[in-house]
């Protein structure tokens, strides 16, 4: 029988992928992406489910500019909370979040008809990527 996973705690950060996220916003390199794209398959990234229940699980999901839906990923609970601040809900709204391995986060892509996934918005460094690059670093996991 596997062991099961450990959970992540609750204060948990992806600090390469934070990395990362600065690196391509100094310097928005093919270079840069792909090293933003290898950090964001390992370690865990938030996801928003504010809004679940326990027996109905949502993933909340933003627009693109022409109205397509993107996912956003977070580094953090924290990002994650900063990002909720930001909207009509504001500063004190209530906030689901589970933190998942990145391969499985980045999975949720096939989940629905998503163009990009978003890292981190509404953060200084956020970055969103066309679902083909990531497909593309899912295919290499």
């Amino acid at each position: 029988m596997a062991k099961p996973r450990p959970r992540f705690p609750q204060t948990y950060e992806n600090a390469p992928v934070r990395k990362a996220l600065a690196a391509i916003a100094a310097e928005p390199t093919l270079e840069n992406l792909d090293a933003l794209l290898a950090a964001a398959t390992k370690g865990g990234l938030v996801v928003d489910v504010t809004g679940s229940t326990p027996q109905d699980t949502r993933l909340r999901t933003i627009n693109s500019t022409t109205g397509e839906p993107v996912l956003p990923l977070f580094t953090s609970t924290t990002a994650l909370r900063a990002a909720v601040a930001q909207t009509a809900e504001g500063d004190g709204a209530p906030v689901q979040a589970v933190i998942v391995p990145a391969v499985e986060a980045l999975g949720f892509i096939r989940t629905a008809d998503f163009v990009a996934v978003q890292f981190d918005p509404g953060a200084e460094h956020t970055m969103i990527v066309a679902r083909s690059h990531i497909e593309s670093a899912l295919g290499e996991h």
